[in-house]
């Protein structure tokens, strides 16, 4: 429901409450003032009451942001935080400094706090497909306070690889560090048992609070053969040495068999690695898709799940069933 939200909010060229900035990257001492400021515009003709209030964020696995009340997490910096001031109006057209300053405690420990200052419009009715909607726009000004010597630390959890059709792999990093990690990046290699290179592609950048994790997805457009293969994960987040994990990727051949007793050997009628065919009997109907249901739990399908891991996800389960049925409507 967010998410719908935040693009129907988006979608509307009349919203037009902007600032000149989305972060504020501050570095101070213990017992420090550290000012800061932004400006707020109204791009409308009329006027729009502008609220301004604190909170906390961070990023869940996949770098989408959280948000809670101010104070919620451990290194939030919102109770060292003031802007001034929190509510005005703005004409059409007119432009306002917002000036903050963070109070850094005297007893704090090296490392970066964050917060946010939130910039919110007026609720408006505007129509949208034929009926009026209302919709508030809201901007996010993050803030960061680095502490220094704030540790720049990271480590690689895990390089997972996951669907085989084509090949992608998780890259599973974590910022154990006190630093925030603006920019972590590095390279995913796919060797076979020769060593010789079969592909080379660039994870991220991406960025990394402290204590957080972040699962970055690295898709490939190998479809590989049986055999042995080296995937190798490099990754560089600013410290002193690059983390390096190699995973040893071994994929069998297909052992297929017919799934229940009187069917046909599952086939691959196209050609792109997916046994849509799963009842052997040369054509894709609505017969595959209640004989795989019946299988999804099967020894017979576990061991050959490349062939039908239709959402190309590593694992087969519901959702497997779930991709096939479109493409037999279809």
């Amino acid at each position: 429901m967010k998410k719908v939200f935040f693009l129907l909010v988006l979608s509307f060229s009349a919203w037009a409450l902007e600032v000149n900035l989305l972060e504020v990257d501050l570095s101070g001492k213990p017992g420090e003032l550290l000012p800061f400021s932004f400006i707020v515009r109204n791009e409308l003709s009329e006027p729009e009451r502008v609220t301004l209030y604190l909170g906390d964020w961070d990023r869940d696995v996949t770098g989408e942001n959280r948000f809670y009340p101010p104070e919620t997490l451990e290194r939030s910096a919102s109770s060292w935080l003031s802007v001034a001031p929190t509510s005005f109006v703005l004409a059409g057209g007119e432009v306002r400094e917002i000036s903050g300053v963070v109070r850094v405690p005297a007893e704090v420990q090296p490392g970066t706090y964050w917060s946010i200052v939130f910039v919110q419009g007026e609720p408006r009715l505007v129509p949208y497909q034929g009926v009026m909607v209302t919709v508030t726009r809201r901007i996010g000004i993050k803030i960061y306070v680095t502490i220094e010597p704030a540790e720049a630390k990271g480590i690689l959890r895990a390089v997972e690889p996951k669907g085989l059709n084509p090949l992608w792999v998780l890259v599973k990093f974590a910022n154990v560090g006190t630093r925030n990690l603006r920019e972590v990046r590095g390279t995913l290699r796919v060797l076979d048992i020769e060593g010789n290179e079969l592909a080379s592609l660039p994870i991220g950048p991406f960025p990394c609070l402290p204590g957080n994790e972040r699962w970055v997805p690295v898709e490939t457009n190998l479809r590989l053969s049986p055999g042995t293969y080296l995937v190798l994960a490099e990754v560089d987040y600013g410290g002193e040495a690059v983390l390096a994990m190699p995973v040893r990727l071994v994929i069998r051949p297909l052992s297929l068999r017919p799934l229940e007793e009187g069917l046909g050997i599952p086939q691959d009628l196209d050609g792109d690695g997916f046994y849509e065919d799963v009842d052997g009997d040369g054509a894709f109907t609505e017969n595959d898709l209640k004989v795989f249901g019946r299988n999804l739990a099967s020894p017979l399908v576990k061991v050959n799940f490349r062939a039908f891991d239709f959402n190309n996800d590593g694992v087969v389960d519901e959702n497997d069933l779930a991709a096939l049925e479109p493409l037999f409507r279809s």
